[in-house]
């Protein structure tokens, strides 16, 4: 007898050990959770419950379950109630419904719930885990907004590649719907005879999920809904999402710049041609101008030289007329050939070490006789000791002679004065004068192909405006560089500066 009087506070304390326990963990649950009876009332609501819906305990143990539902979805929420005790098993609530929790307030906010029965001496009662999913709906809202708001078509595919997302370009650019298009297998917008190589590739993807574009140096096709096919350009990127890993593809097509890229290929090669035929006639017009040219120069020559007989002076002066006019044609005619060459990266240099003093002395005197006939004195100042550069000889003379010819062009009186400055890390070879000078807003166009800054119809000097241009082009060729200095009316000084390092 005082063994039953013991067993029984003993089994009652197991009972009130659980209660207590169960409400410990209802408590603790960082989800509103409430628990209503096979009637539909509330019996246990946590403090969550109270923050979520503004309620205080008192005022929901008792009531009804629905003082928690929006009007609007009352008059359903008993039949719910119902189908769940006919299958009393751990679920989510309104599987692909939007749900809505009523606070005290009045007002609403999205929730989603998970239902789960609890077997007690009373009966079956019915556990409510509730969680807001505003922030979350938010959330998704902005990432729907910016992947409609995306200029590509963006398709967003599950790992075992199920289409789970995809945007209104999508819509457009394959001529689907969304509807046609979730749920669906990738594999509808890729062309049968590149499928059995896609799933690899999406698999490999997975194992190593980044940023990157797809099928790098890959010709990459879609398929239409019509059945036509176009070249695309993918763009792939991880998403971690509660689902897992999914992966976002940014899809366009580059149909037009595949259009384009041919186009420019066919343009390119047309000009290839065009270049190849243009080198072919420059090679065969420098022999077919030059020989008669030098044939006149030489002629021309002679007859000065008096050798074939006496000349008079008129005879005299229209001869050397004859002989400027070719020399000037000639040199055109070799700018305009090396500026094709510089033009096509044809020019080939050979560089070899060159006494700097022998080339200003050998440029030198076949300008004397140009300097002689204006009355200006050409002076030479060149260090006594040899001073060497590494360069293409050819390409030198033809600047120093451009450099030298332009400022006995340019000098109608006074000097024109050639300075050779070597020593540390560069060379400079630097050409003086007292002619017309440059105007300061002039300085930039002197070395723009084609240009005379007199470009009037009655300007004192010939060219072509060449010679600067070339010089240029040739003097960075020879990894130097040319550098100006000028006064409007009393002078110029050109230095070509080559380094020595």
């Amino acid at each position: 007898m005082q063994g039953d009087r013991k067993s029984k506070p003993a089994a009652a304390a197991a009972p009130q050990a659980s209660e207590s326990l169960f409400r410990a963990l209802v408590e603790s649950s960082p989800d509103a959770v409430v628990v209503a009876d096979a009637d539909g009332l509330i019996v246990l609501a946590n403090a969550q419950t109270e923050r979520l819906f503004g309620f205080s305990r008192a005022e929901l143990v008792g009531k009804p379950v629905e003082i928690l539902v929006p009007e609007r979805f009352r008059a359903r929420h008993p039949a719910h109630r119902a189908g769940l005790a006919r299958d009393p098993r751990t679920r989510p609530m309104g599987a692909g419904l939007e749900l809505y929790g009523l606070r005290k307030d009045g007002t609403e906010f999205p929730v989603e719930i998970s239902l789960s029965p609890i077997e007690t001496p009373a009966g079956v009662l019915v556990s409510s885990a509730i969680r807001d999913t505003t922030a979350r709906l938010r959330a998704e809202r902005k990432f729907r907004d910016l992947l409609e708001a995306a200029p590509d078509a963006m398709v967003i595919v599950s790992r075992h590649g199920d289409i789970v997302l995809v945007n209104a370009q999508a819509e457009r650019l394959f001529g689907y719907r969304r509807d046609e298009l979730l749920g669906q297998s990738i594999d509808m917008l890729v062309p049968a005879r590149l499928r059995a190589k896609h799933s690899p590739h999406r698999d490999g993807y997975f194992h190593d999920p980044r940023v990157r574009p797809m099928g790098a140096g890959l010709e990459l096709y879609a398929l239409h809904r019509d059945g036509s096919e176009f070249p695309v350009e993918i763009s792939l990127s991880p998403l971690e999402t509660e689902d897992g890993t999914v992966i976002s593809s940014a899809i366009r097509d580059v149909t037009e710049r595949k259009v384009f890229e041919t186009m420019l290929r066919d343009k390119n090669d047309e000009l290839e041609r065009a270049s190849l035929a243009k080198d072919s006639f420059l090679a065969s017009m420098s022999h077919e101008l030059r020989t008669p040219l030098n044939a006149v120069i030489g002629f021309t020559g002679t007859l000065l030289m008096k050798l074939p007989g006496p000349l008079n002076a008129e005879q005299e002066q229209q001869l050397r007329m004859v002989q400027s006019s070719a020399r000037h044609l000639l040199s055109l005619i070799n700018d305009m050939l090396d500026l094709a060459k510089i033009e096509s990266g044809k020019i080939e240099l050979k560089f070899e070490p060159v006494v700097a003093q022998s080339a200003v002395r050998e440029v030198s005197s076949s300008l004397q006789s140009m300097a002689d006939a204006k009355g200006l004195t050409l002076t030479l100042d060149l260090p006594a000791r040899d001073v060497v550069v590494d360069v293409d000889r050819r390409a030198l003379n033809q600047v120093l002679l451009n450099l030298m010819n332009n400022a006995i062009k340019y000098t109608e009186r006074g000097f024109v004065h050639v300075e050779l400055i070597g020593g540390g890390s560069f060379v400079e070879f630097a050409v003086s004068d007292t002619g017309v000078g440059i105007r300061t807003e002039d300085l930039d166009k002197l070395f723009e192909a084609f240009n005379q800054l007199d470009s009037s119809t009655t300007r004192r000097f010939e060219g072509a405006g060449l010679g600067l241009y070339l010089s240029r082009r040739l003097a960075s060729l020879l990894g130097g560089e040319i550098v100006v200095e000028s006064e409007f009316g009393k002078g110029s000084r050109f230095a070509l500066r080559l380094s020595t390092a």
